[in-house]
């Protein structure tokens, strides 16, 4: 499946659905599972947009300043947002008004905590704020993984976005398809999975690692193969070597073993051809 990414991105307009600021102590998911989805997501993208070559700004748990209609600025927290062909200083907030333009895409990691108002008010205050696509992921075992995506219809307006035929959701604001994934090990949650268009799975970064790993273990079993092969080869061409030079000592005693016994044959020789001589009377 193709996906074309928008390069129009609709201009920031004001929120209007009032939601009370958010402090980083209040937001936070209180698990390792909830932390560990948005790191590793937030990773991904940074990975795949360094190899694309693109400029993406990514940021994970940090805040986020938009414009009220009020004239106020509110304050959120989300657990990761991406926006193509920008990028700030590590050190400032995200602010849409200086920016000039709200994040592309949002996703929010569900907890006990922040469910209700991350499907609620938030989901509203996003529309309104321009996000363009808004996902939300809920890790916790008895809401199974839940994956929901939303995707701006009109301004101000999501429409929820219909579940791709792979699984998962396709986001057109970047070009990939985002799944849950069940955790390999029973101790560890579930995690979110980004596909390339032509499905190729993007690895997490402790992934990066252990193919970094096998890969350097690859070459490195290559080279200490082709060393021995190397020393065989000389072990073989020395062998060669010392077989060749026994063969010419063998050939050179022979020869001179020959010339010896054609020596002593040509003395026999001589000896009896020699005139007998006899004893005068």
């Amino acid at each position: 499946m193709m996906i074309e990414i928008r390069t129009e991105i609709p201009r920031p307009w004001c929120v209007a659905t009032y939601v009370p600021n958010e402090r980083e102590t209040q937001i936070l998911g209180g698990t390792q599972a909830h932390y560990t989805v948005g790191m590793d997501l937030a990773q991904t993208f940074m990975t795949h947009a360094e190899r694309l070559g693109v400029v993406w700004l990514v940021r994970a748990d940090t805040d986020l300043l938009y414009p009220r209609v009020d004239g106020s600025t509110g304050v959120f927290f989300p657990d990761v947002f991406v926006i193509p062909g920008v990028e700030i200083d590590d050190h400032d907030p995200y602010d849409v008004r200086k920016v000039g333009r709200p994040p592309t895409l949002v996703i929010e990691i569900l907890s006990q905590r922040t469910a209700r108002k991350d499907v609620g008010l938030k989901l509203q205050a996003y529309a309104e704020m321009g996000v363009e696509e808004y996902i939300t992921f809920d890790p916790r075992p008895r809401k199974k993984m839940a994956l929901h995506g939303y995707r701006l219809v009109a301004q101000g307006q999501y429409g929820e976005i219909t579940p791709a035929a792979e699984g998962g959701i396709w986001l057109t604001s970047v070009g990939l398809r985002i799944a849950a994934e069940a955790p390999r090990n029973p101790l560890r949650g579930p995690r979110l999975r980004l596909f390339t268009a032509g499905g190729t799975p993007l690895l997490h970064a402790e992934e990066e690692a252990e193919a970094h790993d096998v890969a350097e273990a690859a070459w490195h079993a290559e080279r200490v193969a082709r060393e021995v092969a190397e020393h065989a080869r000389e072990a073989a061409e020395k062998e060669r070597e010392a077989a060749e030079c026994a063969r010419e000592a063998a050939e050179k005693e022979r020869d001179r073993h020959a010339a010896e016994i054609a020596r002593l044959r040509a003395l026999l020789a001589d000896a009896g051809g020699a005139p007998e001589t006899t004893p005068e009377n």
